[in-house]
């Protein structure tokens, strides 16, 4: 992999994460440092880095001027929050993973969780995130494990869809209440894991697959957890 530049980072940013325009603002080529951040609003007004990541750059402006800007908003939802998210998938040890689509386009991802409970369920998602916002437990879960979907939208179509192909747990980032009665009806179970808390997995990680893909590259991930060394 060649050293970590401008340029280099965009060219990753657009194949693993299909954003056909990371390079929002030019910049400085050489990149040692790189701030990682959800939106403007997140970064500190005095800022330590060579170039930005902003998942929503928009608002940026000329605000940290003399940096070059990356972004990436339809991949890095697509890949790194709720829908076919297969690397937190395998960090969570699913199995049999396989894409679900909805309206044509990619929706989610059907697979097997190592849990036989709803509780054990529950406790390996907050441990890997840090918790969730609502839930409650399908009709019947078996001594089997687990079938779960993790979606990028809440409907009564897609609950459809996801209960025609046989899951009982749904996840997804929010509770959409229109949706709920058809979630009981088809006897699934809800965690809404949370948009924010899964955007900051999601931003973690991708800092993690940047420093392993360009060693010597320094991330910074604002706001980090109180206390939390800066990466």
């Amino acid at each position: 992999m060649p050293p970590a530049t401008l340029s280099v980072l965009a060219e990753w940013l657009q194949r693993h994460l299909d954003e056909s325009q990371p390079l929002k603002r030019p910049g400085p080529e050489a990149v040692t440092r790189l701030a990682l951040a959800l939106e403007p609003a997140d970064l500190p007004v005095r800022l330590a880095a060579d170039a930005l990541f902003l998942h929503r750059s928009r608002g940026v402006g000329e605000g940290w001027s003399g940096l070059g800007v990356l972004g990436a908003h339809d991949g890095f939802d697509l890949h790194l929050t709720t829908g076919p998210n297969r690397v937190l998938a395998a960090r969570l040890g699913w199995t049999d993973g396989r894409l679900l689509t909805w309206a044509g386009q990619p929706a989610g991802l059907l697979a097997t969780a190592p849990q036989t409970t709803w509780a054990d369920l529950r406790a390996a998602l907050h441990a890997e995130l840090g918790g969730e916002d609502a839930s409650f437990p399908p009709a019947r879960a078996g001594a089997a494990p687990l079938r779960v979907a993790l979606m990028n939208r809440l409907n009564p179509q897609t609950v459809a869809l996801v209960a025609g192909a046989g899951a009982q747990v749904y996840l997804t980032g929010q509770v959409r209440p229109s949706a709920v009665p058809a979630l009981q009806a088809a006897g699934l179970g809800l965690v809404a894991l949370g948009h924010a808390r899964t955007e900051r997995w999601g931003l973690r990680e991708l800092a993690r697959e940047l420093r392993t893909a360009f060693p010597g590259l320094q991330t910074t991930v604002s706001p980090g957890p109180p206390g939390a060394p800066e990466l």
